[in-house]
């Protein structure tokens, strides 16, 4: 999570976005081979975004599965010129957003570390991942939400410049800008830590 790796986009070329596209009107004929297809290539990612905003495994399923549902739903008004990630990630944020709504944050229960002997390693690495995530995202709300997108997009989902470009409808130099701001803030924000 928080790496990196951007050895192996959803995007490599302007080539890939054809094929997606590609894929996703075949989906929208009603292929369903062709949606499940759609559905293993951004499933990572957009998991990883709706992790880094919700920090709940149960909501964060909910929210992908409900996401790639009301994108089944919509495909046939999805125009072909639309990016597909914007199209996609768009409908996640709607639904993080009413979720956000319904529930407050739930807070990290501290007696999972209690129990560690009665724990699966499966649960505490969630449980180390999430308490990683609450760590960054205490000080990710001192910035726009621009960066707050970029910095999720870029180090949750792993998404290049150009995907984050697409999904966030603006050019790619600025996209790096952002970043580069971002991380600029947060470092003074944390510098109490590393002190």
């Amino acid at each position: 999570m928080l790496s990196q790796n951007h050895n192996s986009p959803v995007i490599r070329s302007v080539g890939d976005i054809y094929e997606l596209q590609k894929i996703i009107l075949l989906a929208k004929k009603g292929d369903v081979k062709a949606f499940e297809e759609v559905y293993a290539k951004l499933y990572t990612p957009l998991y990883r975004y709706t992790f880094s905003r919700c920090h709940n495994v149960e909501t964060t399923n909910d929210i992908c599965q409900q996401t790639f549902l009301n994108f089944y739903k919509a495909l046939p008004s999805y125009e072909p010129n639309t990016s597909p990630l914007a199209y996609l990630f768009t409908i996640a944020k709607r639904l993080l957003i009413n979720q956000y709504d319904k529930d407050k944050r739930v807070s990290f229960d501290e007696t999972l570390l209690d129990n560690k002997e009665d724990i699966s390693q499966d649960t505490l690495e969630v449980a180390d991942i999430k308490l990683l995530a609450e760590k960054i995202n205490e000080y990710l709300p001192s910035l726009t939400t621009d960066e707050q997108d970029v910095i999720r997009l870029y180090f949750y989902s792993e998404f290049s410049y150009k995907e984050i470009s697409d999904i966030i409808q603006k050019e790619e130099v600025y996209i790096r800008k952002i970043k580069e701001r971002a991380l600029k803030k947060l470092r003074i924000l944390t510098s109490h830590l590393h002190a």
